[in-house]
């Protein structure tokens, strides 16, 4: 395969290989809404020099390095050959792009790994569902519950303290009752 990143030495992103067939693709959409058993590729050795030069330098550029599939991109783009048409329209008129079983796809991993479109689909989603899960912990709903959990909490222990300051005070009204009628007594005695 192709497409190691020259500073990095890591693969780039949207290379594979065809692991019946050994021929070489830039994928552009990890998974068909046809058929979600396919991926669509474009045989990179099937394209004319011109074509693979523009394509490859463009599947090579941060904007394409960024992104999990690329076709939204190709449609926004255009070879220098074919300024009429977006790249993706050109290599559709072309009969370039290809689809595929991804099964038989294997993408370039950093540290010598492949995986096929659907084991990285299945990856971005798991990532996508534990990062909801976590911003969906902070939700308002759960925050108001734990709130209101909290605030009865609190009420209940600031219930119990003020029964607890009710008492003392009528224990000192005792002992001040009683201390007054000692004081009394004593006085009296005098």
């Amino acid at each position: 395969m192709s497409g190691l990143n020259s500073l990095t030495n890591r693969p780039k992103k949207h290379y594979a290989q065809d692991m019946v067939t050994k021929q070489r693709y830039v994928v552009i959409s990890l998974q068909n809404d046809t058929d979600p058993d396919t991926c669509s590729v474009v045989d990179i050795d099937a394209l004319d020099a011109d074509t693979r030069s523009e394509l490859l330098n463009f599947v090579d550029s941060d904007e394409c390095q960024r992104q999990p599939e690329i076709w939204k991109l190709l449609d926004r783009k255009y070879f220098m050959s074919y300024p009429k048409a977006t790249m993706l329209n050109i290599l559709k008129q072309m009969r370039q792009i290809k689809v595929v079983k991804s099964s038989q796809v294997a993408i370039q991993l950093p540290g010598d790994k492949t995986m096929t479109p659907k084991e990285i689909l299945d990856c971005i989603q798991k990532y996508e569902t534990q990062t909801n899960a976590k911003v969906g912990s902070f939700s308002l709903d759960k925050t108001t519950a734990v709130l209101t959990e909290t605030e009865n909490k609190n009420a209940n222990e600031i219930s119990e303290l003020k029964e607890e300051v009710k008492n003392i005070n009528e224990q000192i009204s005792t002992l001040t009752t009683s201390l007054s009628e000692l004081i009394s007594a004593l006085k009296t005695k005098e």
